[in-house]
């Protein structure tokens, strides 16, 4: 290198580098300086990562986080190292339900480098430090590899995975590692730098946290035996407990690995990787005692972060075989949701499927009995559907006591499992622990499903995420088959609702602004509907204003005689509790203090039902009308199965883009607008909308009979 770029380098340490992630003023600025300053990424493989290059990995029976740096090619140019806490933060920023696909930064390198170099003039202002200026993403990747070296990772497992072939610092002859032994060098070396407020001092070897002393003291005060091993899969402490269940003593086990407490080649194969991969594991081991040989014991293992950002630690806990309840239970619970999986796909109608899971659940060992309720009843708690119980029984299992219509009402509001405990009548099996769940898919709710456990039932949060997986999976099943029914159906139940309550945000803007406010579409996200209005007769900021009194709302385009609003107001619109029952809103117009909505639903829809659910949210409401219509035939098959074939995600996404105007020209909403609105990261909004274009498009020019040869277009106009 010349003198000249020699004497352009600024040298990091960590008080510089601490200082520089204070100066990040968003998460994208703060996940560049990451990136190049903890894992050793250029700007242009930045802009090659994707969601799915991070993962999980694992090392001598150690679980770490490494990346996959992209080669350009469709290829792998190695290996990195990847803190835990980045790799949360990564997986925050693209999103949790992101594509693996999906790109992190959908800029250019150069745009990045302007990112850094913004964040740098700050840092510099800030610290009074005019050498922070000239800290560029080639100086954040230096002070990744000196500060390796310094936390004891060997030289060559610092070359191997930072990329390159020399450190100025470093002699060359060192050692060649492949990727994963240069991962296992950085998991097993002392902790990063800790990107936070964290005070000046720093522990090197041990990583920092609770003083071990006190630590040892109040694990050897459990029951239960406790292993708690390091990154390398090696004994670091096991308490007092563990030496009266195996009469091993403590300090013959410490530093050897786990796997020499087991029988020869009895650990599991997929211990490790169910571990790295789920971050538990629980099953029955052989343990080698002093004594007599071997005993099993029921053993669980959980990997928890160390607070450092580092390599994951792991506890295992260790019972007598059967002293664990809970094991059983949750072998119950499973092969109940699996039973309930199974029976479904045999189940096409609303009924059906609602009788196949109360019967499936209330005849396994979990649950005495199982039924479904109406969240939000006109009155009582009478059952769509119940086994093992008395439909008549289960509408009165907690007489006299409120919380259960309480509990279903909130179950279905928040989407969250909930427990009680009641006391059920005497003609109710004796199970007080009540355990609901939403029978949810995208925004409807097609009820609350009730599981009695026995009064010695332990619901632990396992048996809570069962519950909540299962209740999705009949909510799907339930909305497949209302779809499956609309689709073969030659007519459609089209009611027309007719509402003057002032609590309906409608309602209440039309008559205070005497405006006239028109729907012109929904979308579902994950608070609820997202609507887009036009308002007609008021001033924008008027109608603006009325609308943030009741929820959050912005103005997409001001078009002089009407304006065009983004309004998300869930505990204030019409919509909510007929969406919530399966209507698909054709029209909702307000005028002057009255709204008028209509909205369609499958021939065999309870009108009675739908009216009192539209009358408990909104009083002063009215129906109008009821007729059965014939159903539109589609004007463009390909575009209809295109459609269909997009996810949920996609079509919100698409929906809310072409509503908020993000399609004209000039745009009525920026990408960035409409991923706030829908409370998502801009990377995947523009993976969700380019992938629903793609599938749009392709059917629209495959599906063309003309050839392109006669089309003439005049790209000047």
């Amino acid at each position: 290198m010349s003198s000249e770029g020699q004497a352009n380098r600024v040298e990091i340490d960590r008080g510089r580098y601490r200082q520089l992630l204070g100066a990040a003023g968003t998460d994208r600025e703060r996940l560049v300086l990451r990136l190049a300053g903890e894992v050793g990424l250029t700007p242009t493989e930045m802009t090659r990562l994707e969601a799915g290059h991070a993962e999980t990995r694992l090392h001598d029976g150690g679980v770490s986080h490494a990346l996959r740096v992209p080669d350009g090619d469709g290829g792998t140019d190695r290996l990195a190292p990847l803190p835990a806490d980045l790799e949360s933060a990564l997986t925050a920023y693209v999103g949790p339900t992101a594509e693996p696909d999906a790109p992190v930064f959908e800029v250019t390198a150069r745009r990045l480098q302007m990112l850094v170099g913004s964040v740098t003039d700050r840092a510099a202002e800030a610290a009074a430090d005019p050498a922070l200026e000239r800290v560029s993403t080639a100086d954040l990747r230096r002070f990744f590899g000196r500060d390796a070296v310094e936390r004891g990772v060997a030289p060559g497992a610092v070359l191997a995975a930072g990329g390159w072939d020399r450190l100025d610092s470093i002699g060359a002859g060192v050692s060649d590692p492949d990727g994963e032994a240069a991962v296992s060098a950085f998991a097993n070396a002392s902790p990063p730098v800790v990107p936070d407020d964290a005070p000046a001092t720093e522990t090197v070897g041990e990583a920092a946290g609770p003083d071990p002393r006190a630590l040892r003291d109040a694990l050897d005060r459990l029951d239960a035996a406790v292993v708690v091993l390091g990154p390398s899969g090696r004994i670091r402490h096991a308490n007092r407990s563990f030496e009266r269940l195996t009469g091993r003593r403590v300090d013959g086990v410490v530093g050897r690995s786990f796997d020499s407490l087991v029988l020869d080649d009895a650990l599991p194969g997929e211990f490790w990787r169910a571990v790295a991969t789920e971050g538990a594991w629980s099953g029955v081991l052989p343990y080698a005692s002093a004594e007599d040989g071997a005993r099993e014991r029921w053993t669980r293992a959980s990997r928890v972060p160390d607070g450092t950002g580092g390599a994951e630690r792991v506890v295992v806990e260790i019972r007598q075989q059967g002293t664990s309840p809970a094991a059983g239970r949750a072998k119950a619970v499973a092969a109940s949701a699996r039973a309930v999986g199974e029976r479904l796909l045999d189940e096409l109608t609303r009924d059906g499927v609602l009788a196949a899971a109360t019967e499936v659940l209330a005849r396994g060992d979990a649950y005495a009995c199982a039924w479904v309720v109406d969240p939000s009843p006109p009155q009582g708690l009478e059952p769509l559907a119940a086994a093992g119980v008395e439909p008549s029984v289960a509408a009165e299992y907690a007489a006299g006591d409120a919380d259960l219509a309480e509990a279903a009402r909130t179950v279905a509001e928040t989407g969250t499992v909930r427990t009680i405990t009641v006391d059920p009548v005497s003609a109710a099996p004796d199970a007080p622990s009540l355990l609901l769940a939403p029978l949810r898919h995208a925004e409807s709710v097609h009820g609350v499903l009730v599981l009695a456990a026995p009064g010695a039932a332990d619901i632990e949060d396992r048996e809570r995420e069962v519950v909540a997986d299962l209740g999705r999976r009949v909510g799907l099943a339930l909305s497949a088959a209302e779809w499956r029914h609309l689709l073969l159906s030659d007519t459609v139940l089209e009611l027309t609702f007719e509402s003057t309550d002032p609590d309906s945000l409608f309602v209440d803007a039309s008559d205070r602004h005497g405006c006239r406010i028109e729907l012109d579409g929904m979308v579902p996200v994950e608070e609820g509907l997202l609507y887009y209005v036009t308002v007609s007769g008021a001033a924008p900021e008027d109608a603006l204003g009325t609308a943030r009194e009741a929820g959050e709302a912005r103005l997409v385009a001001d078009r002089g005689d009407a304006a065009l609003l983004e309004v998300a107001a869930p505990n204030a619109s019409l919509a909510t509790p007929l969406v919530e029952r399966g209507g698909n809103v054709r029209s909702l117009v307000a005028e002057d203090g009255r709204a008028e909505l209509v909205c369609e639903f499958s021939p065999d829809a309870a009108v009675r039902d739908l009216l009192d659910a539209f009358r408990e949210a909104f009083p002063e409401s009215n129906l109008l009308a009821k007729r059965e219509e014939d159903r539109p035939t589609a004007s463009s098959s390909s575009l209809r199965a295109a459609d269909d074939e997009l996810t949920d995600k996609q079509r919100s996404v698409l929906r809310a883009a072409y509503h908020a105007g993000y399609f004209e020209w000039p745009r009525g909403s920026t990408a960035e607008e409409l991923a706030d609105s829908m409370d998502i990261s801009s990377p995947t909004l523009h993976n969700h909308l380019r992938r629903a274009q793609q599938r749009l498009l392709t059917a629209l020019f495959e599906g063309e009979s003309r050839p392109l040869a006669e089309e003439t277009v005049s790209w000047d106009s």
